[in-house]
């Protein structure tokens, strides 16, 4: 079980995005990743990770017929 994701890499491969874009994803998207003192490696937690996955995803599921869309809190793997 891993505690803490280290590295930019590693962090965006678990959520399908690229490295590159990081500081992006952290200051514009509110990807729950940091820097100690504002630098060396990235960390995240994969729970915070998870949570930004599903507000992303809840965020852009499309609205039918004016109704609310549904808000899914939790992923199960298969």
């Amino acid at each position: 079980m891993d505690i803490c994701i280290k590295g930019a890499r590693a962090i965006c491969e678990a959520v399908g995005e690229n490295p590159k874009q990081i500081n992006f994803l952290v200051a514009e998207l509110g990807l729950p990743a940091w820097r100690r003192g504002g630098a060396g490696s990235w960390r995240a937690l994969p729970e915070d990770l998870k949570r930004w996955m599903l507000q992303q995803r809840n965020s852009h599921l499309p609205i039918a017929n004016d109704a609310q869309a549904p808000v899914l809190t939790d992923c199960k793997g298969t």
